[in-house]
């Protein structure tokens, strides 16, 4: 089935190159490459040749074709169903440290209504209910020092989407019963279908203490255990390390990257991608500028081959230069970002 399935893509190929707008050999570049397979639109973004390309195509598609019935038909559902308010932790529980104010919570449309933050990214990922609280203790004057927020995100996928969208290469990990990201002032993680994170005022040690075993108190309350999205075993092996991504909107996607083409698939409101950035370049010191691998699953192939079919479309509207033919996937090979 192997064998079949990598003669397939690579006769596609084949065919594709001859029936080019411009030539193949025009190898380096700044190379964009887009193909449907059945429910999926996959591709690259960014890759300096087209060798590289044909590669990471070949293994996306091997993926995809050779996945169980079982992974394309899971349904992440978290088992843990308590409101984020029940997750905060009480007076005494972490050491000294106390609630200096009651709780409040969020729900629906209101996030952050009273306060001078922006809630897109939240709602970006389905939203359901926050609840937060601030602690204090008398060992640091007895003024609020930690902020704890817990979100419910309604789906364990939505939740590791914006866990992982503050994820970046080089970035410092504790475990606390579920990878949490220490950067700056805050610490972030996300088990189940709820997403953590605790903001810590100041800079110092006992605090940041405080945050940790906030953390762990938390994901021991929550019973599922740490997973990632069935998803990215879809992707390419040798992923960079914190470059992981999972989103649920063209909008969420072009934050979590500043780089994109202008065109690129649209996502219909029950689609969900991956990416992950690739070293193509052995002598790469910018990790921003390493290859994006992306893949989006839509309902069905019907609505797959939609999307592919208005992204093919606008790519040729853009008289961008392409390769396109009647197989094997769109390339382009995108204007460079000044």
């Amino acid at each position: 089935m192997k064998c079949k399935t990598r003669c397939s893509f690579q006769l596609s190929m084949i065919l594709f190159c001859g029936l080019l707008l411009i030539s193949c050999g025009e190898e380096h570049g700044n190379w964009t490459a887009v193909q449907q397979e059945d429910a999926y639109i996959y591709g690259v973004w960014h890759s300096n040749t087209l060798k590289r390309v044909e590669l990471v195509m070949q293994e996306v598609y091997e993926n995809i074709t050779s996945m169980s019935p079982e992974l394309a038909t899971a349904q992440d559902i978290g088992h843990t169903n308590i409101s984020p308010e029940l997750l905060l932790p009480d007076d005494g529980e972490i050491l000294d440290w106390v609630q200096s104010r009651s709780p409040s919570t969020y729900e629906g449309k209101t996030l952050y209504r009273d306060r001078a933050e922006a809630p897109d990214l939240f709602y970006a990922y389905g939203f359901q209910r926050q609840s937060e609280v601030e602690y204090q203790t008398p060992r640091f004057g007895s003024k609020p020092l930690i902020l704890l927020e817990i979100f419910d995100m309604g789906t364990p996928e939505n939740a590791f989407g914006i866990y992982n969208f503050h994820i970046y290469p080089q970035v410092k990990f504790e475990w606390v019963g579920s990878k949490a990201i220490l950067s700056g002032g805050y610490l972030r993680f996300s088990k189940g279908k709820y997403f953590i994170q605790i903001e810590g005022y100041e800079f110092a040690t006992g605090i940041r203490e405080a945050m940790v075993l906030l953390a762990k108190n938390i994901a021991a309350q929550i019973k599922e255990p740490a997973s990632e999205s069935p998803m990215l075993t879809l992707l390419p092996s040798n992923k960079m390390s914190g470059s992981v991504k999972l989103f649920r909107s063209n909008w969420a996607l072009r934050q979590i990257y500043n780089t994109l083409p202008v065109n690129v698939p649209e996502l219909s409101d029950t689609a969900i991608g991956v990416s992950a950035r690739y070293r193509d370049n052995p002598d790469l010191k910018n990790w921003m500028e390493a290859q994006i691998v992306f893949i989006i699953r839509f309902p069905d192939a019907a609505a797959a081959e939609s999307a592919y079919t208005v992204y093919r479309d606008s790519v040729m509207e853009a008289a961008l230069p392409l390769e396109v033919g009647t197989t094997g996937p769109i390339l382009v090979n995108e204007p460079l970002t000044p």
